[in-house]
């Protein structure tokens, strides 16, 4: 399973009308049904993530017009941070993941680090996370996608991990919090969602960083033994699934459902060259939501 197969394009009435910023007439409102008929296939039913082309990256409203339809289509758009940012751009801005308070993996240009977006957050999570691609890096920035289910298959004769994995972990807010409120939030790394599907959220330095948190006790031998396991697998180049985005392209993935991060990338130095994407988080209309976190 690649990129190429979950490759779709946007129909050519919609993208003209995306070229006039028209997102109301009747070629948007076909390819409304078209887009949740895809997520519905490809995210919902399918390998988790679906790809969008040939939009033509022009100016940043129109981009953030499209990117705000698409995701409102698909549910609720959610808050990413006590700010309210409900697109977020994703770019190095020259920090390491989890440094200092508030510093996040989507800051940096590092590679690995496999997670789920919102590990810092309480749940509700976000069923989904959308991705639309201004620029591409210079090099490197290839995607790396692992399905929950995989690593549960590759932990099956692991009873003891599976049972840690599914305790409660402190991860920590990054400064989220208001005042008053913990720096971490406590919950399973993998769980099961009311209609009894499996689930995750993590983020391995957002546990460790939590867990040296005032108030948090240190990580017993066994849940850092777990997580070692656990890593062990997600880095395991056979679970992924790889591919880069192109300049344009609009995805969606099941963040419930899928760990993902990215290979280290080089830049370019000038700021209107370097890589740029666009991100929101989306609840479903009709989520499904951790049967012990609400």
């Amino acid at each position: 399973m690649g990129f190429d197969r979950q490759r779709h394009r946007w129909s050519e009435s919609f993208l003209a009308a995306v070229r006039q910023g028209k997102f109301d007439g009747s070629a948007a409102q076909y390819e409304r049904e078209r887009l949740r008929m895809l997520v519905r296939d490809n995210v919902d039913a399918g390998a988790g993530f679906l790809v969008m082309t040939g939009l033509e990256v022009t100016e940043q409203e129109t981009c953030e017009q499209l990117l705000l339809w698409a995701s409102e289509t698909l549910g609720t758009v959610m808050e990413q941070d006590k700010a309210g940012t409900r697109i977020r751009p994703v770019r190095n801005r020259g920090t390491a993941v989890g440094e200092g308070r508030s510093a996040r993996y989507a800051d940096s240009r590092h590679g690995g680090h496999l997670h789920t977006d919102g590990a810092e957050r309480s749940f509700p999570l976000p069923d989904y996370f959308t991705l639309l691609c201004v620029r591409p890096a210079k090099a490197g920035g290839t995607l790396r996608l692992v399905p929950v289910d995989r690593l549960r298959a590759l932990l099956a004769d692991r009873p003891d991990v599976l049972a840690v994995l599914e305790g409660g972990f402190h991860f920590d807010r990054r400064g989220d919090q208001a005042p008053g409120e913990s720096a971490t939030v406590r919950k399973p790394v993998l769980f099961t969602t009311a209609d009894d599907r499996h689930a995750v959220t993590y983020l391995r330095q957002y546990i460790e960083i939590g867990h040296g948190q005032p108030g948090a006790d240190p990580l017993t031998p066994a849940q850092r033994g777990a997580l070692d396991a656990f890593d062990s697998v997600l880095e395991d180049p056979a679970s992924a699934i790889e591919g880069r985005m192109d300049a344009g392209e609009f995805a969606v993935f099941d963040n419930l459902r899928i760990l993902h991060g990215r290979t280290e990338f080089d830049d370019h130095h000038d700021p209107g060259r370097s890589r740029l994407l666009y991100r929101t988080w989306i609840r479903r209309t009709s989520a499904a939501h951790h049967t012990a976190g609400q």
